[in-house]
């Protein structure tokens, strides 16, 4: 058990603080809660919407990785300083980008796209890398539940105003509304609206770098490049430390377990959070109360960081797996009932996936890889999950066609068409994840030889 003691050393330290800081600006973005209207708003149809979300995951899937490699050789606190100013280039081209250009604009989404894979692959097991090896420099790598728990804490009660915030500015009808009962005569136009949580962002944005730069890089795992290195050599030896990481991984096959069967867990949830919207729309949530309504699940990041250091602290691996599997499952079959209001009830079972699954992944996989390629073999799991989430994305395309071939009848209401389609589909996911629990069990029992850490606490 950690001490009170060990505790306020690690907090002290200003790498951790920082690292917690750099977590809450880089993440917590205003325009979250309407993100799909900012770019139909913009002018932009479904289907290019739907173009630049594949952009972004390609962009992400094929950066993960080297990404990794490079702050391992580079330095993480360099990947971080890239990652922000990534960042600030994104929402700079949307803050100030103009409107009624259609090809300009599509230009203009598709390079934010672009630059946004790009900065979540730089910052991409990079900034949890700096922040684990720093506690590792202290002899205080017990205390990475605790700073992980603050961090997320802390991270989801900013994002919890964020997105009430950035909803409420959004619509120029409230806003102008507020300015009115305070005794204003100005009146923020819709081309203005539109881009306030995109301008309070970018701010964000310059905050996330501020924070990167005041780190150090620590002395775990550091690699320092001699004097007049080529890029050229520092590229090759990236590319060995994937070769030599990958490698790594596969022989020790516990990480590789608890890599595979996060992404399990994670795919499934994400691909319900990609169509949450629609669902509250089939349950009769009002639109005006989506803002609210994920502000008060991404509060509850908060409670579920507590119940995932519990759950790291008093149970293994392997029983991890089956108390989340518990909880995916009962809000998936929950959701797939379709209960007016009801349904909300069971939506923050999957939404805990994305805490519980993040913090007892890190968790697992920082107590086992070496200093010197842990931003590698933790980019490995981000490359897991996008791939992952791509591969659900698309059996949920194909099952969606294959249901409206089915249901496409004549006689049949065109909204009870789309609701029966979308339910059909919903109620898959159970099934779906079962078939993947068995196989990520069957895995680990088959190839994983050093089973005792499979069971082994804390």
């Amino acid at each position: 058990m950690n001490s009170l003691e060990d505790r306020r050393r690690a907090f002290a330290d200003s790498n951790v603080r920082r690292f917690i800081a750099f977590r809450i600006f880089f993440h917590a973005r205003y325009y979250y809660p309407v993100f799909t209207l900012l770019f139909l708003d913009f002018g932009l149809t479904l289907e290019q919407f739907a173009l630049l979300n594949v952009v972004w995951a390609l962009t992400i899937v094929i950066a993960e990785v080297p990404s990794g490699a490079m702050a391992d050789v580079l330095g993480r606190r360099r990947l971080m300083i890239l990652g922000a100013s990534l960042m600030i280039g994104e929402m700079a081209l949307l803050s100030f980008m103009p409107i009624g250009m259609p090809g300009l604009t599509l230009l203009f989404f598709g390079l934010n796209r672009i630059l946004s894979g790009l900065a979540e692959a730089m910052v991409s097991g990079a900034d949890e890398a700096l922040a684990y090896d720093t506690l590792k420099d202290l002899d205080l790598e017990h205390c990475w539940p605790d700073v992980l728990e603050r961090a997320t804490r802390l991270t989801a009660a900013c994002m919890g105003g964020v997105m009430i915030l950035g909803a409420t500015l959004y619509d120029p009808s409230l806003v102008n509304r507020g300015l009115a009962a305070l005794g204003s005569d100005f009146r923020v136009p819709r081309e203005w609206a539109m881009r306030l949580p995109l301008i309070l962002s970018l701010v964000h944005a310059f905050c996330a770098l501020a924070a990167a730069w005041g780190t150090r890089e620590p002395n775990a795992g550091r690699v320092v490049s001699a004097p007049g290195t080529r890029l050229r050599e520092e590229v090759g030896t990236a590319l060995g430390n994937i070769r030599f990481a990958a490698g790594w991984t596969l022989n020790h096959r516990f990480v590789l377990f608890v890599i595979i069967a996060g992404v399990a867990l994670d795919s499934v949830a994400r691909q319900y959070i990609i169509v949450h919207a629609e669902y509250m729309r089939l349950i009769d949530i009002p639109v005006a109360a989506f803002g609210l309504v994920a502000a008060g699940f991404t509060l509850l990041g908060m409670v579920f960081a507590t119940f995932a250091k519990y759950l790291v602290r008093r149970f293994n691996p392997v029983q991890n797996l089956l108390i989340c599997s518990a909880i995916l499952l009962f809000g998936l079959v929950g959701v797939g009932r379709g209960i007016a209001l009801w349904g909300l009830l069971f939506v923050p079972c999957i939404y805990a996936m994305f805490t519980l699954v993040a913090f007892l992944q890190s968790h697992y996989i920082n107590r086992e890889v070496e200093s010197r390629f842990r931003a590698t073999v933790l980019s490995f799991k981000g490359l897991g999950l996008n791939l992952a989430l791509g591969f659900a994305s698309l059996l949920y395309m194909g099952l969606v066609a294959t249901l409206r071939k089915q249901a496409d009848l004549p006689e049949v209401d065109p909204e009870a068409l789309h609701r029966s389609i979308f339910f059909g589909a919903l109620n898959a996911f159970p099934a779906y994840y079962l078939l993947l629990l068995v196989f990520v069990l069957l895995g680990g029992k088959l190839f994983i030889r050093r089973k005792q850490l499979c069971f082994q606490r804390g």
